[in-house]
């Protein structure tokens, strides 16, 4: 069964707005709605910051830590944002991420090395985002090098094929050669390397609302049939949620209640 990984912490987020004020109550309100559904880390996306970035950043760090169990990924492209959240962790969080992007190669992967953190690699380069498996495969292996070139092992990575939306001219294609990719992660690269994916993506600027949720459950499916490690998810969409509870039932053969999924 993946873990899951809470998205919902961002400036951009309405229910975390308070939060970003640095309302400590807020804060654990919405760890504790956080940890009362069956994520397990949480990503702490703190969106570009020019300014008091040591309050922010050691306030959210300290503050998860001292209120909940959750695991964190600083998800950040500012390499003192992430050293800020490293060093104010007494559990290292994950580095989300690196990817072939010159300034994150250099900046970025350090670091994971550094203070011996886990890192995700978001299969990206230079406003380059492979489409096909072949093309997938080819970058992985770029940055898989990078990183033991780093001194980072193996069992650190995460691999993040990156959802493309559907409504790309080609995101059916991205999307698919995703699911290819995830399963044969273990065997091109060994299973010690993980991956990831954030589910969102899927239906950014979608239309029909709801269905949102609908077209991401259905691939959230196809990405346990392919073995994902860790999804990252809005853990407070409900049928999102439903999915993931079947998905979990079946995955532990638990008994099954129709009540859990029909409103």
């Amino acid at each position: 069964m993946f873990k899951i990984v809470a998205e919902n912490l961002q400036p951009f987020d309405a229910r975390a707005k308070a939060v970003f004020a640095l309302d400590e109550q807020a804060l654990v309100a919405f760890l504790s709605s956080v940890e009362n559904t069956s994520a397990e880390y949480i990503d702490v996306n703190p969106g570009p910051l020019k300014k008091d970035k040591e309050k922010l950043i050691s306030f959210l760090v300290k503050n998860i830590e001292r209120y909940s169990r959750l695991n964190i990924l600083i998800d950040s492209t500012d390499k003192d944002v992430i050293e800020i959240a490293i060093n104010n962790a007494t559990r290292k969080p994950v580095i989300n991420g690196f990817s072939m992007e010159g300034r994150k190669l250099k900046e970025i992967l350090p670091l994971a090395r550094s203070y011996d953190c886990e890192i995700v690699g978001l299969l990206m380069g230079d406003g380059y985002l492979p489409k096909t498996l072949e093309e997938k495969i080819m970058l992985a292996e770029n940055m898989i090098t990078e990183a033991e070139k780093s001194g980072i092992e193996r069992k650190k990575i995460i691999l993040d094929p990156v959802v493309a939306p559907l409504g790309w001219s080609e995101g059916v294609e991205h999307n698919k050669a995703n699911i290819e990719f995830i399963k044969l992660v273990p065997q091109l690269f060994g299973e010690e390397i993980r991956t990831i994916c954030g589910l969102s993506n899927l239906t950014t600027r979608a239309a029909y609302g709801a269905r949102k949720s609908f077209l991401e459950s259905l691939y959230l499916s196809m990405l346990y049939g392919a073995g994902i490690d860790m999804v990252m998810i809005d853990v407070f969409d409900s049928e999102i949620a439903k999915a993931t509870n079947f998905i979990k039932t079946v995955d532990e053969n638990r008994v099954f209640s129709f009540s859990e999924f029909i409103p």
